[in-house]
């Protein structure tokens, strides 16, 4: 019953929250958007209050009068410092990296602090890891990079971050949350649940070696890291020349395409976690490959253009 208030309570203010702050890629923080109430030391700081107060009030005492009028005085200096830590600030969305299903996205944030000093800023989403930093008025700006946990592929939006701070004297606690136009792509956790077969074999499954002799030789590329050595042009590395590899064109009938219709058995989401591992695996070795699924076709290619193209599509599927 306890949490069923509690979500229901939530769902209420986010309602409110969405009216009152709604999407954008910057928002400035002004009195519409910040919040504050009392820390756990500042109730603490209030009990004592009322108790230096009763006591004053009981035994007629002027110096516990004065101590209680000048602590409570203090108490509201702090709700301006407080306040003034995160008014005017200014938050912009930045970019947001890819990542596969598991793996921590990242949001970059830009900050703008204006003419003031910023003090001990907590920034994060809700119930993750919260991030600190200060801004000098001198650079007037920061930069940080939230991290939020992923589960599931597509595109991900993180919903409302935090901003708090506790500055000066953490009696107060100072708070927005803004929501801003973040999105992320969660490519598919890449699992190689069955062997890749070329489309053209019927032997074993295994990624085909493309140097075949049967291939057009197209030209010599510098050697990158997982390629066959047998492409290497020794002649070339004996001259001083580096490291060259030989390319050859593919024969049209030779096509590797990652096909979705070769993976029976599978479900939905192991099919795409086949598939991606698949595509990481040709693009390691520096294969042109293309993909198949239902409804959809990727012509072949090869490149991080192309591996960006097919992960983004098995993403979205």
């Amino acid at each position: 019953m306890k949490n069923r208030i509690r979500a229901l309570f939530r769902r209420r203010f986010n309602s409110w929250l969405d009216k009152r702050s709604p999407r954008c890629s910057e928002i400035t923080l002004n009195q519409r958007r910040i919040f504050i109430i009392p820390s756990s030391a500042g109730l603490g700081f209030a009990i004592m209050l009322l108790g230096l107060l009763l006591l004053a009030i009981n035994y007629q005492n002027n110096l516990i009068f004065a101590l209680c009028f000048w602590l409570f005085s203090i108490f509201l200096v702090a709700i301006l410092h407080t306040y003034a830590n995160l008014s005017g600030l200014l938050l912009r969305a930045g970019a947001a990296e890819p990542v596969f299903a598991g793996e921590l996205a990242s949001f970059h944030l830009h900050l703008e602090g204006g003419r003031r000093d910023r003090h001990r800023l907590n920034v994060g989403f809700p119930n993750q890891q919260m991030e600190v930093c200060d801004i000098d008025a001198e650079m007037g700006a920061a930069n940080v990079i939230i991290k939020y946990p992923t589960q599931k592929r597509g595109a991900l939006r993180p919903g409302r971050m935090e901003v708090t701070s506790r500055y000066p004297l953490g009696i107060l606690r100072c708070w927005s949350a803004p929501s801003l136009d973040w999105h992320c792509l969660v490519y598919p956790r890449p699992r190689c649940l069955r062997p890749l077969l070329n489309s053209a074999d019927s032997g074993e499954g295994h990624i085909p070696d493309r140097s075949n002799d049967s291939d057009e030789f197209s030209g010599f590329n510098r050697y990158q890291a997982g390629q066959s050595p047998r492409r290497i042009f020794w002649k070339a590395y004996a001259k001083g020349q580096g490291l060259l590899v030989k390319q050859y064109e593919q024969s049209q009938a030779d096509e590797l395409i990652l096909d979705w219709d070769s993976l029976e058995g599978l479900s939905v989401e192991e099919r795409l976690s086949t598939l991606c591992a698949w595509a990481l695996d040709c693009d390691k070795q520096g294969l042109a490959y293309g993909l198949k699924l239902p409804k959809l076709s990727v012509p072949s290619g090869s490149g991080s253009g192309q591996l960006s193209k097919v992960l983004r599509e098995l993403a979205v599927f």
